[in-house]
């Protein structure tokens, strides 16, 4: 049977119905999954009318040489990314779905992908070229990025850290904030990200960041506040109040970011452990040498100093901004690239405590400690380490 048909069987869908371009007018905020129907798109040389050109399968092997291992670039949770070269000599990377037919694994994200970037341009948002659709294949078509992810290129050893100076981690910060507050304040139904974190940033030959990834987005219409869902995205980077009650808004992607400048600027893991004195949150850190009055000496080392003290305390303290434990305390994101680049003062702004989540498990079975700090020996090892291999999408 064809994915279509299995997707409707599960889902009762009455026989006429289709998702049609654009995706999001048929996605519901509590809709997890939709009919697509390869009719729907047409031929190969042929786009819907909103002008979303669809490749053929054949067409994306030959762009790949056959989805070749020398041709990887990524590894996702939800499939493989490839390296390709069209006929028209355009480089670009294409994403192959893991579908699962039982649980919609794969499908889903494929359909939030397309619903989140069909039809929305920023600089600062990785471009979608297309997709294909064929039986059980789905595959998701974008431009290249030459310096692949910041999670690579950027952080870990101190050989990358090297080569990224004060100014290029703030224009990477800036345009990371800034394509966030488009998706969260400029686009209707605004899209919310649900896993901003250092391998969904890529970064192009100009170093200018793409924000990646959107297989976990959500979409909110009109004046919803927060949808509930189940608990999804990269431990480290989740909103605590997300990750314990399942209700998520745009603080939860606010939070991501914090957390993502604190690293990019400090150039530390999020998580890291030795054995005297066990786990250190990056998050919790940083809100310590803020009490102390050191939070300047959170600058990652590698930069000898070659900053100017004020801005970078002035970064560091949005990222703590971001972080609050109380997410109604953090700033919208739009707040968050004025304060960055101090069109609004931060002297009389209060910062309060930053909570993080160290183990999701404990959420998944409704322990709710005394405060939305959640520790555990296990989360270290997962955090610290930096792939070869990043994520790509």
């Amino acid at each position: 049977m064809l994915l279509e048909g299995h997707i409707a069987k599960k889902l009762k869908a009455v026989p006429n119905m289709n998702c049609l371009f654009k995706c999001s007018a048929c996605l519901s905020p509590t809709t997890d999954v939709v009919l697509v129907d390869k009719a729907t798109f047409g031929n190969l040389s042929e786009k819907n009318p909103q002008g979303f050109p669809v490749f053929s399968y054949n067409e994306l092997e030959v762009a790949t040489n056959g989805f070749s291992a020398s041709r990887k670039i990524g590894q996702g949770a939800f499939g493989s990314v490839y390296k390709g070269e069209l006929k028209d000599g355009s480089m670009v990377a294409v994403k192959v779905l893991s579908v699962e037919l039982d649980s919609l694994r794969g499908e889903r994200e494929f359909i939030a992908e397309v619903a989140a970037l069909s039809d929305i341009k920023h600089e600062n948002l990785v471009p979608l070229r297309g997709c294909c659709i064929e039986g059980a294949k789905r595959l998701l078509v974008y431009e290249y990025m030459e310096n692949n992810s910041l999670a690579l290129t950027l952080l870990g050893p101190e050989s990358n850290r090297k080569k990224f100076g004060w100014e290029a981690r703030r224009d990477i910060s800036l345009g990371i904030a800034r394509g966030i507050a488009y998706l969260h304040e400029e686009v209707q139904p605004y899209v919310v990200h649900r896993d901003i974190k250092s391998s969904n940033i890529l970064l192009d030959q100009n170093f200018i960041p793409k924000v990646a990834d959107f297989g976990l987005s959500k979409l909110f219409r009109n004046n919803i506040s927060h949808i509930s869902t189940h608990v999804a995205g990269t431990l480290g980077y989740l909103a605590p109040e997300y990750a314990f009650s399942g209700h998520l808004t745009r603080k939860s992607d606010i939070y991501g970011f914090g957390v993502l400048l604190l690293e990019i600027f400090s150039g530390e893991p999020i998580v890291s452990f030795d054995l005297e004195h066990g786990e250190h949150y990056l998050v919790q850190k940083a809100w310590e040498m803020l009490k102390s009055d050191r939070l300047v000496q959170l600058v990652d080392p590698t930069l000898n100093h070659a900053f100017n003290d004020e801005e970078a305390t002035r970064y560091l303290k949005v990222g703590l901004l971001c972080v609050q434990q109380t997410a109604s305390m953090r700033p919208q994101m739009s707040t968050a690239v004025k304060m960055m680049t101090n069109e609004i003062s931060l002297e009389d702004v209060k910062i309060t405590k930053p909570g993080h989540v160290a183990n999701i498990l404990d959420i998944k079975v409704g322990k709710k400690p005394d405060s939305h700090t959640f520790s555990s020996s296990k989360a270290s090892t997962s955090s610290t380490s930096y792939s070869n291999h990043s994520t790509y999408f």
